[in-house]
């Protein structure tokens, strides 16, 4: 099928033939991938584009690495149930909103590039302590230049992203530019991981299992597989799937984080949805309950036989049993369990006995009986 590309592609395709530096070549295939037709027939070229890209990023970390002293590192240390990132354009309100948020006290300043180094705090929501980090500014290739990549890699390992738009400003472009540097940092952004299991295998080349799923053409995904360096695997498909779902799995970069879009100063704009207004407080306890609904976690309580249920509760992803509590306790837990008495919404009656397997729900009381 013709992949039917129009002048725009064009051009990009030629500035990155003309490109003679790494962050030149990034920047093109950058604008190629934008660029690029997308449909059916266009897959192989965009799964080859993101390769490319792939691989220039990957010589661009390396050849920064090995600059003299290595350069500035930034480590914060997980905090709390979850971490949370705060991030935006310059002067979009985060430093504000993280001071009504958290006990953190950032310098708030009505000018851009207040914040450079990245700044913390803890919010009790719903009793449960959170980590909430602002980063800088972002701007348009911040995935890579400067300290961009330093700053990226934190958010890479939090529970949620919150991305402020200024309402005073054109809020399609900052989503654009926020979303756009997120994925170039590899970062999907409130995408779930594909329903994709690939196991590397010494010899028998590569087979698929559930092919049926896959939404393409079985060869370009064993051509993609191979241009990957994976000549021997299994690979299974457990839900629908694309090329470019299946190019995100080969590469270990590729994380799927949740993510919160927010409009501040609604004080002095208009917003569609909710109004928040870090600089009023409107819409603060709102947005806490947004975050807490985001991360997809329960808060649940323990308790001892004859006494009061114990403060604070235990946050635990939706979904957990008894046997996950028992665990965030201690091991022994598990291994001396008798059974468990619950109070809440889980059980019919409260006090009912249940055993290692039954799953929790928000407000449980859950009282262990141990041998």
């Amino acid at each position: 099928m013709p992949i039917n590309a129009g002048y725009e592609y064009g051009k990009s395709v030629e500035k990155y033939q003309d490109a003679r530096t790494i962050e030149e070549k990034i920047k093109a295939l950058e604008e190629m991938l934008r660029t690029a037709p997308k449909h059916k027939g266009s897959e192989t070229l965009l799964a080859d584009i993101r390769s490319k890209l792939a691989k220039y990023k990957s010589l661009l970390e390396k050849q920064k690495t090995a600059q003299k002293g290595k350069g500035y590192q930034i480590s914060i240390k997980k905090k709390g149930s979850a971490q949370i990132i705060i991030a935006g354009i310059p002067n979009s309100g985060k430093s504000l909103l993280l001071s009504k948020l958290t006990n953190a006290k950032p310098e708030v300043a009505d000018y851009d590039f207040t914040t450079v180094e990245p700044e913390e705090g803890m919010a009790e929501i719903s009793g449960i302590q959170l980590q909430i980090i602002e980063l800088p500014a972002i701007m348009e290739d911040s995935a890579y230049k400067g300290r961009g990549p330093l700053f990226f890699s934190i958010a890479r390992n939090s529970d949620l992203i919150v991305l402020v738009i200024d309402a005073t400003k054109n809020s399609e472009e900052q989503k654009k530019l926020l979303f756009d540097e997120f994925e170039k940092a590899h970062i999907r952004l409130d995408k779930k991981k594909p329903p994709i299991k690939i196991k590397k295998i010494i010899s028998g080349g590569i087979s698929f299992v559930g092919s049926n799923l896959f939404k393409g053409n079985i060869k370009e995904a064993m051509n993609l597989l191979q241009k990957k360096g994976m000549n021997n695997a299994v690979v299974e498909f457990y839900g629908p799937v694309n090329l470019h779902q299946l190019d995100d799995m080969t590469d270990e970069s590729v994380v799927y984080i949740p993510a919160l879009w927010i409009e501040n100063k609604c004080d002095v704009a208009e917003c569609n949805g909710f109004k928040l207004s870090a600089k009023t407080g409107e819409g603060i306890e709102k947005l806490k309950k947004e975050i807490w609904k985001k991360l997809e976690m329960i808060r649940v309580f323990t308790k001892s036989p004859g006494k009061e249920k114990d403060w604070p509760p235990i946050a635990i992803k939706n979904g957990s049993s008894v046997k996950d509590l028992a665990l965030l306790i201690h091991r022994d837990f598990v291994k001396k369990f008798r059974f468990a008495r619950i109070k809440g919404k889980s059980v019919i009656f409260s006090g009912s006995k249940v055993g290692l397997t039954h799953v929790l729900k928000e407000d449980d009381v859950v009282e262990f009986h141990l041998k």
